[in-house]
């Protein structure tokens, strides 16, 4: 522990638990800034997750008489609705919060960048696995039940994996727009 002192004079004497070169404070700021991106990001899949649930109006198999489970045209254009919605939630949602998470934790833009990256993914895979639960069941699970010409919604789930690149391309672009913009000038 160091021995705070307004005397030049005196040395401030390390303390023999910390490793050299690694002061207790900044390995604690660092935590805060894993803790605080993280836990918001955390946040923000589920948020997105709920919001994706709730906008996606799910495409509708019809159930054959042979059995199986048939889709008309009009249907097959709703199934893009969910790669859609989970793109517009995630381009948001990554792009908002990296600038503000980059903004709000400016102590070390690496770390903060890297973490902004890697909570941006954490994000995207809740996001896509809690929608999953939120939403209808497997169909084929539930086409045994239903009747001839019943009507069976499509399970809640990205098809275009390159929607999962959204989170973290958004949440890249808000960090660069915190990194490039000009330092503020302080008034005298």
């Amino acid at each position: 522990m160091s021995v705070p002192s307004g005397d030049p004079a005196v040395r401030e004497v390390a303390d023999p638990d910390e490793p050299h070169g690694s002061p207790g404070p900044r390995r604690a700021g660092a935590l805060d800034d894993v803790v605080a991106v993280l836990g918001v990001y955390v946040a923000l899949g589920v948020l997105g997750a709920v919001l994706w649930w709730l906008l996606v109006e799910p495409a509708l198999f019809t159930k054959a008489a042979s059995g199986g489970l048939g889709m008309g045209e009009g249907q097959l254009g709703e199934r893009f609705n969910a790669d859609a919605w989970y793109a517009v939630i995630a381009g948001i949602g990554g792009l908002l919060s990296g600038t503000a998470l980059s903004w709000w934790r400016s102590r070390d833009p690496l770390l903060t960048s890297a973490l902004v990256l890697g909570g941006s993914l954490v994000a995207a895979g809740v996001m896509s696995v809690l929608g999953g639960w939120l939403g209808p069941p497997d169909p084929q699970s539930v086409a045994a039940t239903v009747a001839v010409g019943a009507t069976v919604p499509t399970q809640l789930a990205v098809d275009a994996t390159v929607c999962y690149l959204v989170w973290p391309v958004t949440a890249m672009i808000g960090c660069l727009i915190v990194l490039w913009s000009p330092p503020p000038v302080d008034q005298p």
